[in-house]
C-alpha cells in the first residue's frame, strides 16, 4: 500500500492543534494540496494514486467539507484532499465558508508546495474552475492541473479537440500546456506520469495575466 490516512482538519479552530510551522502531526514531508470541483473525481483519483481505498467516494456531491491529509509514500510527500466546491446545493455563505476555510489552511501551512488542481476533461474549466484558480493565484500558491476522466471522451477527434479548447482557456489565464496533464483514474492513463511530476517537486510558477 502507497499511502495511509494522517488526519483530518474539521476546521480552522483546529489549525493551531494539527500544524506547527512546517509540521503536520510532527511530519515535515512537504504537502500536495488536491483541489477541484465536486463529483470532478477527486477521491478516485487519489486511491489511485495511493493505491488504496482511504478517500470516501460518495454520490453525493460536495458531502465532504473538512481536509483529510495522507502520506503518500511513494513520493515520500503528504497530499490535502481539500474539500470540493461548486456543489450545487451550497449557497453563497457556504461558497464564503469554503474560500475562509482554505485560505486558512494554505497560510497556515509552511509546507505547502503545490496545488494540483483537477479539471473535468470533458468540460473544464468551468466558471467555478476559473474562480478558484484566481483564488489560489492570489494566494500565490503554484499550481498544476490535471484533467480527469479521459477514458469518457470517446474518439480521438473528441479528445484533441478538448485538448484544444481546455489547454486555450489555461493559457488565457497565464498557465500554458506544460503543467497540464490528462490522465484516468479508471484505467490508469497518466498516473504514472503524474506520480512522477509530483515527487520531482519541480513546477514553474507562473504568473497569472489578468487582474485578479
Amino acid at each position: 500500500m502507497a499511502g495511509e490516512f494522517l488526519a483530518t482538519l474539521g476546521d480552522a479552530s483546529q489549525l493551531r492543534q494539527l500544524m506547527k510551522g512546517s509540521y503536520i502531526k510532527g511530519r515535515g514531508e512537504a504537502r500536495v494540496a488536491l483541489v477541484g470541483r465536486s463529483n470532478v473525481g477527486k477521491s478516485t483519483l487519489l486511491n489511485a494514486l495511493l493505491g488504496a481505498r482511504l478517500a470516501r467516494i460518495s454520490n453525493e456531491p460536495g458531502k465532504t467539507r473538512q481536509i483529510h491529509f495522507y502520506f503518500w509514500k511513494d513520493i515520500s510527500k503528504i497530499v490535502a484532499d481539500l474539500p470540493g466546491y461548486g456543489y450545487a446545493k451550497a449557497g453563497h455563505e457556504e461558497r464564503e465558508r469554503w474560500s475562509v476555510f482554505v485560505n486558512q489552511y494554505i497560510k497556515a501551512d509552511e509546507a505547502l508546495e503545490r496545488a494540483v488542481v483537477l479539471l473535468d476533461s470533458r468540460h473544464g474549466p468551468s466558471d467555478l474552475d476559473v474562480n478558484a484558480i484566481r483564488f489560489l493565484a492570489a494566494e500565490s500558491v503554484p499550481l498544476f492541473f490535471v484533467f480527469t476522466k479521459t477514458d469518457q471522451l470517446k474518439t480521438q477527434s473528441e479528445r484533441a479537440k478538448r485538448k484544444k479548447e481546455a489547454e486555450a482557456r489555461l493559457l488565457e489565464l497565464g498557465y500554458d500546456s506544460s503543467l497540464c496533464l490528462w490522465v484516468s483514474a479508471k484505467d490508469r492513463t497518466g498516473i504514472d506520469a503524474l506520480t512522477r511530476e509530483l515527487k520531482s517537486g519541480t513546477v514553474a510558477q507562473v504568473i497569472m495575466k489578468e487582474v485578479l
